[in-house]
């Protein structure tokens, strides 16, 4: 098996990133998307086996005790994201890098164990308060409750960007993603 790269990206619930990896991954071929697996309730649009791997709590547990995960938080109380080894080794033998769109906790995991061949990029919304905007119009958030308890994750997980390679400040999306561009590039076919 030939082991790929990784691109992580990460940030707070609302900054871009879904966004920014779909661009990526329309502009290099040779990047395939991590499939997350989760506890939380399927939205509107979203497909199991292509957007996330939804599980019930007890069968992520059941993975959790048998270490499938290569990293894994419980989000939010008893709302459980991970990435599974296997989806790692299943792009590294396909011959392609692989893309994470991953909570900051689990970005700087993923950077951890794979130092080497990983890349990090934290994604910034410019303000708290055009995060909460961004949230609202998604409207995947059923409660204000709920957005309140991600804006104050946000504010918490702006404070590890700095332990990221790069930080990008999504003010001015196309530029963001032109900046995405660039870095990707850069990491993956060298400068």
């Amino acid at each position: 098996m030939k082991k790929g790269k990784m691109i992580i990206l990460s940030g707070p619930s609302g900054s871009g990133k879904t966004t920014i990896s779909h661009c990526l991954l329309s502009k290099f071929p040779d990047l395939k998307f991590s499939i997350s697996c989760t506890t939380r309730s399927i939205r509107n649009n979203e497909k199991h086996g292509r957007d996330y791997y939804f599980v019930s709590i007890n069968n992520f547990i059941s993975k959790m005790k048998k270490y499938q995960f290569a990293e894994w938080e419980e989000v939010y109380p008893k709302l459980f994201y991970g990435t599974l080894k296997k989806e790692i080794l299943r792009i590294w033998e396909s011959n392609k890098h692989v893309l994470f769109d991953v909570d900051v906790k689990g970005g700087l995991s993923l950077k951890k164990q794979y130092p080497d061949n990983s890349l990090s990029i934290f994604i910034m919304a410019n303000s708290i308060k055009i995060l909460k905007e961004r949230l609202l119009i998604r409207n995947s958030e059923t409660s204000y409750d709920q957005i309140n308890t991600r804006i104050n994750k946000a504010k918490k997980e702006n404070l590890s960007a700095k332990k990221f390679d790069f930080i990008l400040f999504n003010t001015d999306l196309f530029q963001t993603k032109k900046k995405a561009i660039q870095i990707v590039h850069n990491f993956i076919y060298g400068k």
